[in-house]
């Protein structure tokens, strides 16, 4: 199950591992191309682009993309980050060929119809609509602008009405030309196909693809200032995030961050936030950490959501938590067992074929190589106890927080009461 980078003559590069233990084949484009690309004035540019390549190309309508690897119970998906947009599928091996196909019919060769564009922005607007009347959603993204007030890093990567309403079919076609350069993409192949016929497959559908050279353009985020910033808005719970930025993914702090997160607020059940808080007091349903890198920044934080009056004990709480990481050293038995638990759900997250997939084409575009899993493994337990606290006491420092609350309008919850 070795993995191998196949180079194409125009640029495009194959990422591909063979599992022949499976009847399952999953595949897709894995592109440099996300949110903080999108353009002053077009954010929503990528995650538009990415719903607008499923409505047509040059020899398909969307009823026969979809179809085609549908009719064969296959799944086509997609889906765009910050830094990334991912278009992919699965299919038995049988339908392999289909998968390729399609896929690359509608990276390069979609027509963007203008009945389509108009339909697509409305269903988007709808899309922007839904998160934002989710308060759990939409504190996100303006936690993001906070940290990121005067870079693209900080837009929602659906846009905006308004800049949705500005993009025409001139300015996704020139985005396009820009952007999907094939030193850009990366196509990625997880399952039962050999290597020999991974190659086949590439010459009938990839090799006409004309060579184009265009590495990402990014700037590094600018300094800001954390504050606290107070919403009021109609709701029965409070809801707050506090963080801020955090290191890249290239940092030597990266592994050490990512072990600190998951001790503080990981997806187990017993984190610090979730035992001290919710399980002990059972003052929020939803508390958790979270780390995002990117490739020259990121962004670290804690969400919860609590009744109002159960807030301000909840941040206490929190701080608690934070200064206890900052300066206390973890025994041995006690950082040796975090390090374990990382570890094990590292290899969770990794049983999943789709997951690999998508993870080495992104090592490509952001390293330039396949990294060994067993690499993510060693340099966990490279980490000290003495880093971790360093680690925190460099990112935990409540002068260095930004905080955004929502805060549930008291009158509103007076009238419902009564």
């Amino acid at each position: 199950m070795q993995e191998t980078i196949i180079t194409l003559s125009n640029g495009l590069r194959i990422a591909h591992k063979y599992i022949p233990h499976t009847r399952l084949v999953h595949c897709g484009y894995i592109i440099d191309v996300g949110g903080r690309d999108d353009g002053e004035g077009k954010a929503g540019m990528s995650h538009f682009i990415e719903h607008l390549i499923f409505k047509g190309t040059q020899k398909r309508k969307t009823f026969h993309i979809l179809n085609y690897i549908e009719s064969v119970g296959g799944d086509l998906n997609a889906y765009t980050t910050k830094e990334k947009t991912c278009v992919y599928a699965s299919l038995t091996k049988d339908y392999f060929e289909r998968g390729i196909d399609v896929l690359t019919d509608i990276v390069f060769n979609s027509i963007f119809p203008d009945k389509e564009i108009g339909k697509e922005r409305q269903v988007i607007m709808e899309e922007i609509d839904m998160y934002r009347d989710a308060p759990d959603e939409a504190i996100f993204e303006d936690f993001d602008l906070l940290l990121f007030p005067n870079d693209s890093l900080g837009l929602p990567i659906l846009g905006t009405k308004d800049t949705l309403s500005s993009i025409e079919k001139a300015d996704i076609q020139a985005f396009i030309a820009e952007n999907y350069t094939t030193d850009r993409i990366v196509f990625s192949v997880v399952g039962n196909v050999t290597e020999k016929e991974v190659r086949k497959m590439a010459d009938k559908y990839m090799s006409h693809i004309p060579i184009k050279q265009g590495k990402a353009t990014r700037k590094a985020p600018e300094n800001f200032s954390p504050s606290h910033k107070i919403v009021q808005i109609n709701t029965h719970q409070a809801h707050e995030v506090m963080g801020g930025r955090a290191c890249d993914m290239q940092s030597d702090e990266y592994c050490t961050l990512l072990l600190l997160n998951n001790i503080l607020g990981g997806p187990a059940m017993n984190t610090r936030l979730n035992l001290n808080i919710r399980e002990k007091y059972g003052w929020a349903y939803n508390i958790s950490s979270f780390y995002s890198p990117f490739v020259d920044s990121g962004i670290w934080g804690i969400y919860y959501g609590c009744e109002g009056k159960n807030l301000e004990k909840v941040r206490a709480k929190v701080m608690k938590e934070l200064a206890e990481l900052r300066n206390k050293k973890m025994g041995v038995l006690q950082f040796s067992q975090a390090q374990k638990q990382l570890k094990g759900q590292l290899w969770l997250g990794n049983e999943s074929a789709v997951s690999q997939m998508l993870g080495m084409g992104k090592e490509i575009l952001d390293h330039e190589e396949l990294i060994d899993f067993d690499r993510y493994l060693a340099d966990i337990d490279k980490v000290t106890a003495e880093e971790l606290q360093e680690v925190a006491n460099k990112y935990f420092e409540e002068k260095e927080l930004q905080i955004l609350t929502y805060q549930p309008n008291e009158s509103d919850n007076e009238e419902e009461g009564e």
